[in-house]
């Protein structure tokens, strides 16, 4: 499940996503004060309307099937993040979120908004597997909320199946990928 949604006792409704040590540009990875987190990552829990943040680390053993009283019994244990105003706020694909795919050959995916790798003034889309990467420059600004099949065409398109196997056998001498 790439994004929580959960009502608190109060009426107050939050979205959780987990932060991934693969989902981090590499220069912020190694700062000291999120070291432990950026070993196993966090869980991001945040209002819907962002007035309020907060980081759990490390991540709650199956975090994502627990009930909504027991999310909210962590929430006290999280740090607090800057909160996101009505006007800052960016659409859902501004935000850290990590979703992951199973590709139809069985290889699972994670797919994140990353800073750009040679500007850092612009983000890519990045799809990884293992060591692989592969990075898509325009992407909806949905696709947080994209079905897994709408991943799946859009990492085709960015990598056709020929570059998928060309990177997969020179890896592991093994294609996951399935005919097209």
């Amino acid at each position: 499940m790439p994004v929580r949604e959960f009502v608190d006792s109060s009426g107050t409704e939050w979205r959780a996503w987990e932060v991934t040590p693969d989902a981090i540009f590499p220069p912020t990875r190694g700062e000291d004060y999120l070291a432990d987190c950026y070993q196993s990552g966090w869980v991001v829990l945040e209002t819907k309307t962002g007035e309020r943040r907060l980081r759990l680390c490390p991540i709650p053993r199956e975090w994502q099937r627990l009930p909504d009283e027991a999310l909210e019994a962590l929430l006290p244990q999280a740090e607090a993040l800057p909160a996101r105003t009505a006007s800052g706020r960016g659409t859902m694909a501004d935000l850290p979120v990590v979703r992951s795919f199973r590709y139809p050959g069985g290889r699972v995916w994670t797919v994140s908004v990353t800073p750009h790798p040679t500007t850092r003034d612009s983000s890519v889309l990045r799809f990884s597997a293992g060591a692989r990467a592969i990075d898509v420059e325009d992407w909806p600004h949905d696709w947080a909320d994209a079905p897994d099949e709408q991943l799946i065409a859009l990492l085709r398109r960015a990598a056709p199946r020929d570059v998928l196997r060309q990177s997969s056998e020179l890896k592991d001498n093994r294609l996951d990928e399935p005919p097209v």
